[in-house]
């Protein structure tokens, strides 16, 4: 009985359970930088409205339909872009009320050097005071500011790391 219990939780989850976040610190951005691992309830694709754990998310519930990838002008709705992470890519965020025009010049330049189906940059309304993320499935490292060496170095160590490995764009008519 208990092992049956132990499997229904396993496919349903846990929904009123917070996540577990372990963090530290990183050198980019004077200090003002810290990567965090945060445990994952299983991915589930969903049409329903979804309210996550996170600001930012790192996965969990997310749409059936995920985004090209590319570069975005315009705030991608995290539901479809947390389906990329589990496809295992990278998504960049940045939230500059004020305007970044260089930041997001390094953001871009980090996309256009990655292989092609590997990477999102998109604005992202909600980063504390502002700044920057680089997102994969399960892990997110936080910035003051863009600092190239570290969201590559990110990049570097957890790009294909999510559940599936696939690259492809959306099918068409997938995205709104």
């Amino acid at each position: 009985m208990r092992a049956l219990l132990l499997v229904l939780l396993l496919l349903v989850g846990c929904p009123d359970v917070d996540p577990v976040i372990s963090s530290e610190p990183c050198d980019a951005c004077d200090g003002v930088c810290v990567v965090e691992n945060v445990e994952l309830q299983r991915a589930v694709h969903t049409e329903e409205p979804i309210e996550y754990d996170t600001t930012p998310p790192v996965g969990g519930p997310h749409d059936p339909c995920w985004a090209d990838w590319g570069v975005y002008d315009t705030e991608l709705d995290p539901r479809h872009w947390i389906h990329n992470l589990e496809h295992g890519g990278i998504v960049y965020l940045y939230d500059c009320p004020e305007g970044c025009a260089e930041d997001v010049a390094t953001l871009e330049a980090i996309e256009a050097a990655a292989p092609a189906g590997t990477v999102i940059v998109t604005p992202y309304t909600g980063l504390e005071g502002g700044g920057f993320a680089a997102i994969s499935w399960g892990w997110r490292q936080l910035t003051g500011c863009a600092d190239q060496a570290a969201l590559q170095q990110f990049y570097d160590d957890h790009v294909d790391q999510g559940p599936e490995s696939v690259t492809a764009n959306a099918p068409d008519g997938c995205m709104p």
